[in-house]
């Protein structure tokens, strides 16, 4: 993945919208929060499917890339598969530099 969508992440976290982990994404999806899901490549194929599942059914934006390291160190935590981003116009422009500069993955709009 491409540095910018990592500097981009970060710039993210710094302004507080950002939520991470599997217990802190869940909340926010269930509170209708989430505007793009980012999962790690390396997370659990049952996590991929249950959080693709929520995704689907909350209608909100995925993107598959990077490990959980990289994203963990984006946003200054540990390891972290899951990532959600709470502000729409910050999500459209990650899943912007994502597509610019996708070497795998995948982005599902």
């Amino acid at each position: 993945m491409d540095k910018s969508f990592y500097s981009f992440l970060g710039l993210c976290q710094k302004a507080g919208k950002v939520v991470s982990g599997e217990t802190g994404v869940n909340n926010e999806i269930i509170r209708g929060k989430v505007k793009l899901l980012i999962i790690a490549e390396d997370t659990s194929l049952n996590t991929k499917k249950a959080y693709l599942k929520k995704a689907r059914n909350n209608d909100i934006a995925v993107i598959i890339a990077g490990n959980k390291e990289d994203l963990g160190r984006a946003i200054g935590k540990g390891y972290r598969g899951l990532i959600g981003l709470l502000d729409i116009n910050m999500a459209r422009n990650l899943i912007r530099i994502y597509e610019k500069n996708k070497i795998g993955g995948e982005a599902r709009v």
